[in-house]
């Protein structure tokens, strides 16, 4: 999921007291409605890559993209077309001191109306926006797609997932994250054991500590947390929940005043608060959607990117979404 903390952050001007705050600048939709994609802010401009276009639950060469485009946050009004890499969805990208990283994804190898054969990838690669070249990184240990990506520090980070292995074949749960030192000369990926087997999750950072939020099987349990420096897991308030929709299945987080920020299918954007012991409601989506991704959009805002809305399909619409600076408390879910 997608942050500040390590990123080149768009910087947005604070109104004097008493003026009319100013209105939140607009990003151009997708070049393509699309869901299950990377996305990150980095150097000023928003980075999309990739991501499902077809239909829900069906895969082929043609509906799984590999364009990689980004746009100006600040009044940019058209997406620049960057050097395209291998089709793939259920990834992410992050960012770490101006470059943007994208790391495995499931792949479709059949073509439409033929069975479906998806494979995960172990590709790890990086992009320079100032060479406008890909660099290949040490792939991954294993093919891994439905995870989510966040760097601390300087340690990139791989949480949750699975690997699918090709017609017939069956998926293998990933038991354990995974960490990349992006300073070392010659990086190498580490193991850490992770207390669940989860996808279709989400995951932000505060300090040292990844959240890694929701996932299939998530609702009503802790949320858990990994500190980077310790190597150890902890819990946090599990996701709200309101009325009988899964909070837990594909949300988007980011990370917004060192506050976690939370957007759920149902449509609420929630904060975890200050104390860490619960969450507030503080904003929701006009159009709810999943499997979609959040930016922080200056100090105040979040922006919610593409998805599936669950009325309208694949959502190619940017919404900003203004922070409440007071949020409204939320019950805890019932334990499962």
């Amino acid at each position: 999921m997608l942050r500040w903390t390590s990123l080149c952050l768009l910087a947005l001007s604070i109104a004097p007291a008493g003026a009319a705050e100013p209105k939140a600048p607009e990003v151009p939709p997708l070049p393509k409605a699309v869901a299950s994609f990377g996305a990150v802010a980095c150097d000023g401009h928003l980075y999309v890559y990739g991501g499902h276009a077809g239909k829900t639950h069906s895969y082929d060469t043609e509906s799984v993209l590999g364009t990689f485009h980004r746009v100006k946050l600040d009044g940019g009004t058209s997406w620049e077309e960057l050097p395209s890499g291998p089709r793939a969805q259920g990834m992410n990208l992050v960012a770490h001191k101006g470059k943007v990283y994208r790391v495995g994804g499931m792949q479709p190898k059949n073509k439409p109306g033929d069975p479906a054969d998806n494979h995960s990838l172990a590709d790890c690669a990086r992009f320079d926006p100032k060479s406008g070249k890909w660099e290949e990184l040490p792939a991954l240990p294993a093919g891994r797609s439905s995870h989510d990506v966040v760097v601390a520090g300087d340690t990139l980070v791989v949480v949750g997932g699975w690997q699918m292995k090709g017609k017939g074949e069956k998926s293998v749960w990933h038991t354990t994250a995974l960490l990349l030192d992006l300073n070392s000369k010659e990086p190498k990926w580490e193991s850490v054991a992770q207390p669940f087997q989860r996808r279709a999750l989400t995951a932000t950072v505060v300090g040292t500590k990844v959240f890694v939020l929701g996932g299939l099987g998530a609702d009503g349990k802790p949320t858990d947390v990994f500190d980077v420096e310790t190597k150890k897991w902890s819990t946090a308030p599990a996701l709200p929940a309101e009325g009988k929709k899964a909070m837990a299945f594909s949300p988007s987080a980011a990370t917004v005043n060192g506050r976690v920020i939370v957007n759920t299918v149902a449509g609420p954007v929630y904060r975890l608060t200050e104390k860490g012991d619960g969450w507030e409601k503080v904003g929701a989506a006009e159009t709810p959607r999943m499997v979609a991704r959040m930016v922080p959009f200056g100090p105040t805002s979040v922006a919610l990117i593409g998805g599936a809305s669950p009325d309208e399909g694949n959502v190619a619409g940017i919404e900003i979404v203004k922070l409440a600076e007071k949020g409204t408390p939320v019950a805890a879910p019932a334990k499962p």
